[in-house]
């Protein structure tokens, strides 16, 4: 009797070990679960910062190369590096969807070509001390033209007024005898920078005058003349293009006041960049030329002017007006352009046969000048990109 007591106790104690150790084990089972479960939970974090980190370096990529296509490049080193804290800032910017995000841009141009090659890096961050890196290799890409056959690069203070019936700015694209080529592509007759500038100057036109600017945007019906905001250089962007253009070989630079013959600023044969850096210029015979002609202040045209190319007005630019005005670009006579012109602050007034026609042509002529090649701004484009770990 007293034996048979003995076992159960020792039963009891068997089962009792037992117990613990199944404890034991589903203890260390769910231990392992928790920090693998914390584990996975941080891995996701940081894959998710991670993640975050390179969305922003995407998004500085795509805001420097909206800021470098904006106007557009003649020299990568001077007109992109030189101005980098211009166009798009220094520092960090941060993520307007997300707080805890940011990005930060750097450039350089290409050591064995600054002029058209340069390099884009963006660094992303993110939480947790997430940090991406990408970097881009980027060089100019097809020709580009120009954003309109008058283009206003001011940002506001345009006044316009347009006289007569007889004048013409035609964004259709034209060949370099005047004649549209029929292959539909067309640019804003005027561009601007602003649409409030857009507005302004399309309420200038009335009924009649409406029709006589064509291209992008026009329509007989309701009748809307070709007045566009499409962004492109501005007035900073256009010094900057003219410092490019004065180390050009072909330069020719006068301070003359008064021409009174027949004057020749360059040919299709041989274009030239054309300086003219009295504050008024007087045109009083025949002239004509190609290449790019650059004013500083105004020019009065009494006889007759046949340009092809691109003309660079920094200050205001009056054409074919009868009127009396004394410190703007003035045309008394007969006015044909074929090409674009571009106008820090245009003061339109627009009568008689003034003509402005887009020809890309014309343009493409002028881009390589004495063998300088890419007078006229280009667009960027990515030649190659990579992620850096």
């Amino acid at each position: 009797m007293k034996c048979r007591m003995k076992l159960e106790r020792d039963e009891r104690g068997f089962a009792m070990a037992g117990l613990l150790l199944v404890v034991m084990i589903l203890a260390v089972v769910s231990s392992f679960s928790v920090v693998h479960t914390s584990l996975d939970t941080r891995s996701t974090a940081h894959y998710n910062t991670g993640n975050r980190a390179f969305y922003a370096a995407e998004s500085g990529l795509m805001r420097a190369l909206n800021s470098i296509n904006g106007p557009k490049v003649i020299d990568f080193q001077a007109d992109i590096v030189g101005r980098w804290a211009e166009l798009l800032g220094s520092g960090a910017f941060g993520m307007p969807s997300d707080g805890q995000s940011g990005y930060s841009i750097t450039v350089q141009a290409d050591a064995a070509n600054p002029r058209d090659r340069g390099v884009i890096t963006a660094v992303g961050t993110g939480p947790l001390l997430a940090r991406r890196t990408i970097r881009v290799t980027v060089g100019k890409s097809g020709f580009w033209g120009a954003p309109g056959t008058i283009h206003i690069a001011a940002d506001g203070g345009v006044s316009s007024q347009f006289t007569g019936n007889a004048f013409e700015v035609d964004g259709n694209n034209h060949d370099r005898f005047g004649t549209l080529t029929g292959d539909g592509s067309q640019v804003p007759g005027i561009s601007t920078r602003t649409g409030d500038i857009a507005n302004s100057v399309a309420s200038s036109l009335n009924n009649q005058q409406k029709d006589n600017v064509r291209g992008t945007g026009f329509s007989n019906s309701p009748l809307t003349p070709s007045v566009i905001p499409a962004g492109g250089p501005g007035v900073d962007d256009l010094d900057a293009f003219v410092a490019d253009l004065l180390t050009n070989p072909s330069l020719f630079q006068t301070n003359t006041k008064k021409f009174n013959g027949n004057d020749t600023f360059g040919t299709l044969a041989n274009p030239q960049v054309t300086y003219m850096t009295n504050a008024n210029v007087t045109l009083n015979g025949n002239a004509q030329g190609a290449g790019i002609l650059i004013a500083d202040g105004s020019i009065k045209i009494n006889g007759t002017l046949d340009f092809t190319g691109l003309m660079i007005v920094r200050g205001d630019t009056v054409i074919n007006y009868t009127g009396s005005a004394t410190d703007d670009t003035i045309v008394l006579g007969n006015a044909t352009i074929l090409g674009s012109l571009w106008t820090g602050n245009l003061q339109i007034k627009v009568g008689g046969s003034a003509i402005v026609d887009y020809c890309n042509e014309c343009l493409q002529l002028v881009d390589e000048i004495q063998g300088q090649s890419g007078l006229i701004p280009r667009p960027m484009s990515i030649l190659a990109w990579g992620e850096e770990i």
